[in-house]
């Protein structure tokens, strides 16, 4: 059993669906402000709004697929953990890239080391199991 790894798949998808909240709400108050300012141009106004909106959402899915699927990390499913280490990749990714775009190691840098303990999660701390062939998705 996974069980180092499953505690850090729900320690990062607690987390991912506790930031949505500050994140949706907040953030979205804070872009409304900017608009209002004229610090956003009208032009992008809407856009801007949606990007946000976007980013919200997706967080909330993230944090949620990576409820869902700690119990299949558990128990050593390889589908389960591919999505989970391509969720890390990503998360590293976007961290990394928001580091390198703004030139200093911000909140943003965040996103790097969730992305990070969701690749050792999936690495380095993971337990194959042989026995198991993805049940628990329909495959046989």
């Amino acid at each position: 059993m996974n069980k180092t790894s499953y505690y850090l798949v729900i320690a990062i998808g607690v987390l991912s669906v506790l930031s949505f909240f500050p994140h949706a709400f907040l953030g979205m108050k804070a872009v409304i402000d900017h608009i209002e300012k004229g610090e956003i141009q009208e032009l992008a106004a809407n856009d801007m709004q949606m990007i946000w909106f976007y980013s919200s959402i997706m967080m909330l899915i993230s944090g949620l697929n990576l409820l869902i699927l700690a119990n299949n990390i558990l128990i050593g499913s390889h589908k389960a953990r591919l999505q989970v280490l391509i969720l890390g990749i990503g998360l590293s990714v976007f961290g990394l890239g928001c580091t390198y775009i703004s030139g200093e190691i911000d909140h943003m840098s965040v996103f790097t080391a969730e992305g990070i303990i969701l690749i050792l999660a999936t690495t380095i701390l993971y337990k194959k199991a042989h026995h198991l062939q993805d049940q628990e998705y329909g495959d046989n």
